[in-house]
């Protein structure tokens, strides 16, 4: 399943909570469909595999250090508006939709969380990012984690 459908899926679907926090937060400290899982070491492969797996049109790969990937992917055009009117957004910057793995150490080993959300500009101030709670993105980001070898909380 492409990451955008995935993604535009939930969208379209009511999405509410809207929340944010910046890079990894701490275990327990995640919202909406977000995921994570500890590590015994950074799991390389997890965010190699995450940033390949970006090259579709419109998806672009950003790597804002070296404990975070995201995969930005641009909804298509009839999403993009619907997505604008309902959170009061603006077609000067389109909102994108997001998969995004971040990491960190901690005492009990390498903790990363698996997330996604919808990026909306808005006219005025920061971005909306808006969290859809559906439990099966969140499971099968939970499976996801664990496949990579780690232990889901």
């Amino acid at each position: 399943m492409r990451v955008a459908t995935f993604l535009i899926s939930f969208a379209l679907a009511g999405c509410t909570g809207i929340s944010t926090f910046s890079n990894a937060p701490n275990a327990g400290q995640t919202s909406g469909s977000a995921q994570q899982a500890y590590f015994s070491a950074k799991p390389m492969r997890l965010f190699a595999a995450a940033a390949a797996l970006c090259d579709g049109p419109g998806q672009t790969v950003v790597t804002p250090n070296n404990n975070e990937v995201r995969c930005e992917s641009l909804p298509d055009p009839e999403s993009a508006a619907a997505i604008i009117l309902q959170f009061n957004g603006t077609v000067e910057a389109l909102p994108l939709l997001i998969i995004a793995f971040a990491g960190r150490d901690t005492d009990q080993g390498y903790l990363v969380t698996a997330d996604n959300y919808i990026r909306v500009p808005q006219r005025s101030g920061p971005a909306q990012l808006v969290r859809y709670n559906d439990p099966l993105t969140g499971e099968k980001l939970a499976e996801l984690l664990s496949a990579a070898g780690g232990r889901p909380l």
